[in-house]
């Protein structure tokens, strides 16, 4: 069963970003978010100070999140630049 996705506004922001300008990685950012939502499991996890927060990389673009079991939800934190 999938889970419930929920963005933060800075997420929000980008993507919204990403729709207007470039079209083809918002559409491919959308693919791996709802891979991300039937398996969250499926990205890397960072290490400590970042322990609990998990990273897909979308062409040169990284997508972090944060899994919430008890409300069944993917909380998605930031869509940036990979440095």
């Amino acid at each position: 069963m999938a889970y419930t996705p929920a963005f933060s506004d800075a997420m929000q922001e980008e993507l919204a970003f990403r729709k207007r300008k470039d079209r083809a990685t918002y559409e491919q950012t959308m693919k791996k978010i709802a891979q991300i939502l039937e398996n969250p499991e499926i990205a890397k996890p960072m290490r400590a100070p970042l322990h609990g927060i998990r990273r897909f990389h979308v062409g040169h673009l990284v997508i972090t999140y944060k899994v919430d079991e008890e409300a069944h939800e993917v909380v998605f934190t930031s869509f940036e630049h990979h440095e």
